[in-house]
């Protein structure tokens, strides 16, 4: 027996099970929602594309696809459109889209693959790039299948399989916040039936429904309702829950949840009001995976080295017009703590001058976020990461770890130069709450795998190169 094993059985606790890493990325990537959009995606697009070769392929189509790299190109541009629509939320979020925020999705995604197809062009790439008039044929038709395909699928579908009805046992801010978002997702399938709250009188709207009674009449409420899932959302937890009611409907197939957990799926962050010190102690939900912590370690080196590499023509020009806009040194040393707060030095372009003011060099870098290249040394000093919490200044850390709990969790993990919280945070749009920001940290730490390493990058990427303004 290990020593570990044995200590939870002293303790009277089970010890904790190995996550299966594997099965959640691949449950993740391969989920029945995802393929029932995918596979028909990749068939349509690839049709696209196909027909498009053969109206502009000349009198032998054939011989283009099957002799001259044809498919593999054609197989390459459908693999730049699927991407696309992952990383602009349309598996995320398939339904629910008005017709014209599709149209403008499926746009940005045509015009991220045409800016692929550019690159291999640019890098001399010929052999994989597709022939002009057949891109912007099958970019056309894959633009209007998709776009009847989306809106068919949201309009038909979605409805078809129905919904879940769900019914609040107590209505504390997180059950009314994760309520509101049910509407913003319908793929979830999940329909808001009510609540049962004792501190509102029956018949208050609330979050898109009404308090159907007190909990009192739970049972009462249920035998109307009928719902298909209990969400347990008390504003004290000291209130008796009814247990023999909540696993009778259990055994009668009903769900019952936390609110927590509804919250974390709508919100995709964690309900700090509703985090318990057990969860941290005992069921290590969101405990920071060694074996993750070493792979993300080496292929951020990797890409960081890469990246060095590629943008070295970009650091010359760059160190010059910031040591010409103001004097100062060309780069900033900011004291940071990172993994397991230990301290370290993160490096920046200086963007500001003496007086604090921002340089016009230092604005046009911070827009592009170009500020932040040097910090690449920092991932490879094993410093940082590519995606991880935001590093904050040490100062600020001390006052927020004694005011909100659990705020040192969020070093468990190597900061990095993007990350969740800065993805979902508007990118500074608006003064980020130190809180809602954790709360997308603990989400990132506890769900962190290469998948979504990946996801936050090219998402960054997207949102400094197309944000608005």
């Amino acid at each position: 027996m290990s020593a570990s094993l044995r200590t939870a059985k002293e303790r009277g606790t089970a010890a904790p099970r190995p996550r299966p890493v594997l099965r959640e990325l691949l449950q993740g990537l391969f989920s029945t929602r995802i393929l029932s959009l995918l596979i028909p995606d990749t068939v349509l697009v690839f049709s696209c594309y196909i027909l498009a070769a053969y109206w502009m392929g000349g009198a032998d189509p054939s011989v283009f696809l099957f002799y001259d790299n044809g498919l593999l190109q054609i197989a390459l541009v459908v693999a730049g459109v699927l991407l696309g629509l992952q990383f602009n939320k349309l598996y995320a979020q398939p339904g629910g889209l008005s017709p014209m925020l599709l149209i403008q999705k499926l746009c940005l995604t045509l015009g991220v693959t045409f800016l692929l197809e550019s690159l291999l062009s640019y890098l001399r790439i010929s052999a994989f790039v597709l022939a002009t008039s057949i891109m912007l044929l099958g970019s056309a038709l894959t633009l209007a299948v998709l776009l009847l395909w989306r809106l068919f699928y949201s309009a038909m579908l979605l409805k078809s399989l129905g919904s879940r009805r769900v019914l609040f046992y107590g209505a504390n801010a997180a059950a009314i916040e994760a309520a509101g978002r049910l509407a913003v997702h319908p793929e979830l399938g999940l329909s808001l039936a009510g609540y049962v709250d004792d501190d509102r009188p029956a018949g208050t709207p609330l979050g898109g429904a009404a308090v159907l009674g007190p909990t009192a009449e739970f049972e009462r409420v249920i035998s109307e309702v009928r719902p298909d899932c209990v969400v347990v959302g008390l504003s004290e937890r000291r209130h008796n829950l009814p247990f023999r009611t909540l696993l009778d409907l259990q055994f009668q197939g009903v769900e019952i949840q936390r609110v927590a957990e509804l919250y974390e799926v709508t919100c995709q962050r964690v309900c700090l009001d509703e985090l318990l010190p057990s969860q941290l102690i005992f069921s290590g939900e969101l405990e920071a995976r060694r074996g993750l912590i070493a792979l993300q370690a080496i292929y951020s080196n990797i890409a960081a080295l890469a990246g060095l590499i590629v943008l070295a023509v970009l650091l010359a020009p760059i160190s010059i017009a910031v040591k010409l806009s103001s004097p100062g040194p060309v780069i900033e040393e900011l004291p940071r703590w990172g993994m397991n707060l230990v301290p370290f030095t993160m490096l920046r372009f200086r963007c500001r001058r003496a007086d604090g003011q921002f340089t016009r060099v230092g604005a046009f870098l911070r827009r592009l976020h170009l500020d932040g290249l040097p910090q690449l040394v920092n991932v490879i000093r094993g410093e940082m990461t590519l995606v991880g919490p935001r590093p904050h200044r040490p100062e600020f850390i001390s006052v927020l770890m004694e005011q909100i709990p659990y705020y040192g969790q969020r070093h468990a993990v190597r900061p990095g130069i993007v990350g969740w919280s800065q993805l979902n945070c508007d990118y500074g749009k608006r003064l980020r709450d130190a809180r809602e920001s954790l709360e997308y940290d603990l989400y990132y730490i506890k769900h962190m795998s290469p998948a979504l390493d990946a996801y936050i990058v090219l998402n960054s990427l997207l949102e400094v190169m197309f944000r608005a303004g």
